[in-house]
């Protein structure tokens, strides 16, 4: 049976880890698409230090046009006016510090978003809550 404990000592800590169970490990949301927009991906928030964020973008099927993504106060079908912008997704990619902490976005109330495009921006294509500590 010593195999087994073995197993469940290094399979639940790795498993807290993927949740974003660790504080200092940051956190991974999962980005639903909205408005069938056929993109769905992942927001990585990670502690950078000095009360600072950073935050990975990655969506699916990407349009031609870079598209802007920002934090908002929530929910994702009510968004309030941005408080965190973020670098354009380009290329299904985005990488971004945003000068808050990692505690300060877990408040419950703040989600991560992507717009369209630029030209289309009233159009969400993205969208994942950031839950509460």
């Amino acid at each position: 049976m010593v195999g087994g404990r073995w197993v469940v000592a290094v399979l639940i800590p790795l498993g807290l880890m993927a949740c974003g169970g660790g504080d200092d490990s940051g956190l991974t949301l999962q980005l639903a698409q909205e408005n069938g927009s056929g993109q769905s991906g992942t927001a990585m928030l990670t502690p950078a230090g000095d009360g600072r964020t950073t935050i990975v973008l990655e969506l699916s099927n990407p349009p031609g046009a870079p598209q802007p993504a920002h934090v908002h106060p929530g929910p994702c079908g009510d968004l309030g006016d941005p408080i965190a912008g973020l670098q354009n997704l380009v290329d299904e990619r985005s990488e971004s510090t945003v000068s808050m902490s990692l505690d300060d976005l877990r408040t419950g109330d703040l989600v991560v978003h992507a717009h369209k495009s630029e030209a289309e921006f009233e159009i969400s294509v993205a969208c994942a809550p950031i839950p509460a500590r």
